[in-house]
């Protein structure tokens, strides 16, 4: 008697009406390390990150604003992503490096070197600063462990929209402690296109003027495009150089020679204007030294109204930071994920094509396992045998290259977000 040929329609898992199962096993055990990883990502981003928060400087005083410090230290602890370091411990660390907490603190270098101090894996500085009807803020969240500054927001309200005149920024900044979490900023590293300084030749002592220059540096901090000279060490630098920017004559050719003797890539310049009239005017422009081009020239339209020209200011940089040559970091997302959808759309049609195979070759099987049934005479057996095994034989391989195919399929999209 003939022995029965191995029958193994039972492992449908493996055709496509059922490979969801295997896709699973297969994916499963083929990726331990990515979900573990993405299990152990998920469990960290819900504990609590230290942030440390420089009380904002005043631009009108030139000095720190302790108020709106605690505020933001207040709106931040309520949001549960956060371990906010108070103030008391702030002053008490830095007594012990004898350094002074009235002395502000917006500038990089400043938040960073905080940040060791205090043992914060995030800093944030900015500035806060009441000019007539409205409040002009800047804020930029640093990350210590990879020296960079991973989130900004330039912004300004006016004081009349709620209640006493503070209202509508207090609900504003609220707000940006209760949306802001950990999760929220890239604190991946990003090539950078070079070394930037900002060249602000408005008259000393103007409010706007100190308004526009912090709005600006905010804005390329935001960028993440370059590596930013702070005000201070540019002013330093320009002492040794033995440069008087009052007396520097902003032609295209003296900003190149400038930016040349700075070791500089990249030089924003900025100067707002009084006109005659009694109005402003603010021009800007950015300058790519190494390539002696000027990239983007803007002279605002004369006005009476400060808060045109600070609209002005944000439509510069965020067409400008719009353009393709400016999108590094979201066009290299974009770039990968086209890659990587590529890469699952392949492999999903491999899979579903194995899978269709893999169902016909069992069905194959099933109708010349019937046929072998009814066979007569011995060779017609054997023969109709062979044919069942190698139908079978079909079936599991093509049902593995297919659930070896969905599989990869979702890794790719693993990979996409």
């Amino acid at each position: 008697m003939l022995p029965l040929p191995v029958k193994i329609s039972n492992m449908r898992f493996l055709s496509l009406p059922g490979l969801g199962l295997g896709v699973l096993l297969i994916g499963l055990s083929g990726m331990p390390s990515a979900a573990f990883s993405d299990q152990a990502k998920l469990s960290k981003d819900k504990e609590q990150r230290v942030m440390a928060i420089m009380d904002p400087i005043d631009l009108h005083t030139q000095k720190i604003d302790v108020e709106w410090g605690e505020f933001l230290r207040k709106s931040f602890s309520a949001n549960p992503n956060w371990k906010i370091i108070p103030r008391d411990t702030l002053v008490s660390k830095f007594k012990d490096y004898k350094l002074d907490t009235r002395n502000p603190c917006h500038e990089f270098q400043c938040a960073f070197d905080a940040g060791n101090i205090l043992s914060a894996e995030f800093v944030m500085f900015g500035s806060v600063t009441s000019m007539d009807d409205l409040y002009a803020f800047t804020l930029n969240l640093v990350h210590v462990p990879t020296s960079q500054t991973v989130w900004s927001r330039v912004g300004e309200i006016r004081k009349r929209q709620l209640g006493t005149p503070s209202s509508a920024m207090e609900a504003t900044l609220a707000q940006i402690a209760g949306d802001l979490g950990p999760d929220q900023v890239r604190t991946g590293r990003r090539d950078k296109r070079g070394l930037l300084t900002v060249l602000d030749l408005s008259a000393a002592g103007s409010t706007p003027s100190r308004i526009m220059a912090e709005r600006v540096a905010t804005h390329l901090y935001a960028s993440r495009n370059y590596d930013i000279m702070g005000k201070k060490e540019m002013e330093e630098l320009l002492t040794a150089l033995d440069i008087n920017k009052g007396a520097f004559n902003p032609t295209d050719t003296g900003i190149y020679l400038l930016g040349g003797k700075m070791d500089i890539t990249h030089l924003v310049y900025s100067r707002l204007l009084a006109t005659k009239s009694g109005g402003l005017q603010l021009q800007l422009a950015l300058y790519d030294i190494a390539a002696r081009k000027k990239v983007r020239e803007w002279p605002s339209q004369e006005t009476m109204d400060f808060r045109k020209l600070l609209e002005f200011e944000d439509k510069f940089f965020s067409s400008l930071f719009k353009l393709p040559e400016y999108d590094g970091g979201s066009g290299a997302i974009s770039s990968g994920r086209q890659w990587t959808w590529a890469g699952a759309g392949l492999s999903l049609a491999l899979g579903a094509a194995f899978g269709y195979l893999s169902y016909a070759a069992s069905q194959d099987a099933d109708r010349e396992y019937e046929r072998f049934q009814a066979a007569r005479s011995r060779e017609t057996a054997e023969s109709r045998q062979t044919k069942v095994q190698d139908k079978e034989r079909s079936s599991v391989v093509y049902g593995v290259m297919g659930g070896l195919g969905l599989a990869g399929a979702g890794g790719f999209l693993m990979f996409s977000f």
